[in-house]
């Protein structure tokens, strides 16, 4: 069927060149594999040049790696001409984009950067910077001393769940300045929300980044991003809109307070189909000890139709501070 999304034609075990599915930035063909294999591929596919501490780039001096992943590496740098600590992003976006687009590339990498360092938020990470040094993209951003929520994702590790509503809050009205100005996150999850030791905040990364992935996607019909956090019409391939980074946040603050994601599978296909089709487990089931208001919040931030869930940031932080007043300060 011509008129058929890519996500139906996914789920109907189309081929390989119909449809094809990528985690962070990277195609994976349409197989039935569990997903941890996928991902490992993945990093294995990564081309982005490794830095060693004290190398240059440009006017920056690497000192240590951070983290990689299939699309890009950080490292924390210096900035020699200000003496400022920051972090140093590599995008691998050659293997993506043919020579003859590379251009494209280049051009809406700088765009996105420069509407990502206009939101001017606390609760935002600030680019600085966005270019290319010896054929090699770069974003250079605020350097925050904390670690990723995802270091709170597992059973032993979770945050008391009224902490988890107010930095969940906090991040959904950041969010919502940032889509009242137009730019969309498109990749909420916990490894791209920071919380910031030095001011006892959450900090978001990476707004732009994802956008320029997802420009990609237009032209190939690949669905892009971390998929368990995904709103249906994001994998779908529909356009996209604040209210679908407030359904990843969902998808967060679940994974925040229960230690287990709502959608799970050991193929990528499986995981599509309960995004897309199937409902989340009951929050009660989990966690019977959590307000059912909480549930509630859950249930209409991860409704599958866009119009059901929260109109604005601004308004499921509001719910989630309400609720979050009414759990016990000492509860685990």
């Amino acid at each position: 069927m011509s008129g058929e999304s890519p996500l139906g034609r996914w789920l109907r075990g189309a081929s390989t060149t119909d449809t094809a599915v990528a985690v962070d930035g990277t195609v994976l063909p349409p197989l039935r594999r569990p997903l941890e294999a996928a991902v490992a591929d993945l990093q294995q596919s990564r081309t982005t040049p490794l830095l060693r501490p004290g190398e240059p780039f440009g006017h920056y001096r690497v000192e240590k790696e951070l983290g990689r992943g299939a699309m890009a590496t950080v490292y924390r740098a210096t900035d020699e001409r200000s003496g400022r600590r920051v972090a140093l992003k590599l995008l691998s976006l050659g293997e993506d984009w043919p020579e003859d687009r590379l251009d494209e590339a280049r051009l809406r990498l700088r765009r996105e950067a420069e509407a990502a360092a206009r939101i001017e938020h606390p609760d935002i990470v600030e680019v600085f910077e966005a270019g290319e040094h010896e054929g090699q993209f770069y974003l250079a951003m605020e350097f925050v001393e904390g670690v990723s929520l995802d270091t709170h994702t597992y059973q032993g590790r979770l945050l008391p769940p009224r902490m988890t509503c107010e930095m969940c809050a906090r991040v959904a009205e950041a969010l919502h300045f940032a889509h009242q100005r137009g730019v969309v996150h498109r990749d909420i999850k916990p490894a791209n929300i920071v919380f910031d030791q030095e001011r006892r905040r959450v900090r978001i990364m990476d707004f732009g980044v994802a956008r320029l992935a997802d420009s990609r996607a237009t032209r190939t019909g690949i669905v892009l991003g971390s998929p368990s956090y995904m709103a249906p019409e994001q994998l779908d391939g529909r356009p996209v809109s604040g209210r679908s980074d407030l359904f990843s946040l969902g998808v967060t603050l679940f994974q925040l307070l229960t230690g287990s994601l709502p959608f799970r599978s050991d193929s990528m296909t499986g995981l599509m189909r309960r995004i897309a089709l199937e409902p989340h487990p009951p929050l009660v089931t989990i966690r019977p000890d959590l307000p059912a208001t909480l549930g509630r919040i859950l249930d209409r931030t991860l409704a599958k139709d866009p119009d059901d869930r929260f109109e604005t940031g601004a308004e499921m932080g509001q719910a989630l501070r309400q609720a979050g007043r009414t759990i016990d300060p000492g509860l685990r």
